[in-house]
């Protein structure tokens, strides 16, 4: 079974960033898909619950710094990862499947380096199979 890996980007915060950059783009990882939404905020957690249903092995949301929302988004999905990190274990998935990154669009070497992390953090884990 491969990996499969979500990671939902803020449009206003890490995808400018990235789509600026070729450093992203080089030796891209084919274990993971990047979904951009309009705010962090909009990444509900009947979404994150749902990657989790149809196999993926982890899911990662990149948001605005917390003081740098212009929509308040962030602090929205910050308590709604909180809640579902401690519910996910009574599903049988591990809350490090899970993960919050604060990410400015001028920040193209963290983000990378967040989804190198993440992904190999993931694959430690391997897979899970609790909710499929």
């Amino acid at each position: 079974m491969n990996q499969k890996t979500i990671i939902f980007c803020c449009n206003w915060s890490s995808f400018p960033g990235m789509k600026l950059s070729k450093m992203t783009f080089e030796g891209l990882d084919t274990s993971y898909r990047i979904i951009v939404n309009m705010c962090s905020g909009r990444v509900s957690p009947e979404l994150i619950l749902e990657a989790f249903k149809n196999g993926a092995w982890g899911v990662m949301i990149t948001a605005c710094p917390e003081d740098q929302c212009e929509h308040g988004g962030n602090m929205k999905t910050c308590g709604r990862i909180s809640l579902l990190k401690n519910m996910l274990p009574n599903l049988g998935v591990e809350a490090e499947r899970l993960r919050l990154e604060w990410i400015d669009k001028e920040e193209v070497v963290k983000f990378k380096q967040a989804v190198d992390t993440f992904i190999g953090d993931i694959k430690a884990l391997g897979p899970t199979h609790a909710m499929t």
